[in-house]
């Protein structure tokens, strides 16, 4: 068992919004208002650094909530937050996204990027044709796939060129198969 830390300073003093997803509570566990978090994360050790978080269910209004208590087993999380303190109140917290400010995401490594930052991006060919913007990015196990509304791009240097976030813009390179509906597919 791990207690959480206090090692970020709450993102309501600089007015952040708590946008990024890191987790969905999927049922309570144990008797004492626990809940179980299925991690939307590739850093599931974070819940073991944090002292608050936020709670959306749907799409209402983000509630920050405090940690008591994070028991970290690998992929599997149960934590108690401040004021639950039973199994009906835990249960009433089932499918809440849990949420943290963007300036709290772990950092990356050159060339490495979070999905939220992707989605949106323009995607345009090395011969400056748009294929519009990405919508959806699947992970499928050796790569994920960026989807626009004309073309699946594999995640792979052979196919992107360039990612310019800056720009808001992703080059690829045109080639046969990468279009949803070329002649003959």
């Amino acid at each position: 068992m791990l207690s959480s830390q206090h090692s970020k300073s709450s993102a309501k003093e600089n007015n952040e919004a708590w946008t990024l997803l890191i987790g969905e509570i999927s049922a309570p566990w144990g008797l004492h208002g626990e809940v179980r978090i299925y991690p939307q994360t590739d850093f599931p050790e974070r819940f073991t650094v944090l002292s608050e978080v936020g709670l959306q269910r749907g799409t209402g209004p983000v509630q920050v909530r405090q940690i008591e208590v994070v028991h970290d087993q690998g992929r599997r999380i149960v934590i108690k937050f401040a004021g639950i303190d039973t199994i009906e109140q835990a249960e009433a917290l089932r499918g809440a996204r849990l949420m943290i400010p963007p300036s709290w995401a772990v950092p990356l490594g050159e060339d490495e990027y979070y999905h939220h930052q992707l989605i949106g991006l323009e995607v345009i060919t090395t011969a400056g044709e748009s294929l519009g913007p990405i919508t959806a990015i699947w992970p499928t196990g050796a790569n994920d796939v960026y989807e626009t509304a004309q073309a699946l791009i594999p995640a792979v240097k052979e196919f992107v060129r360039e990612i310019d976030l800056a720009q808001g813009r992703l080059v690829v390179i045109d080639r046969p198969g990468l279009r949803k509906h070329e002649p003959g597919t």
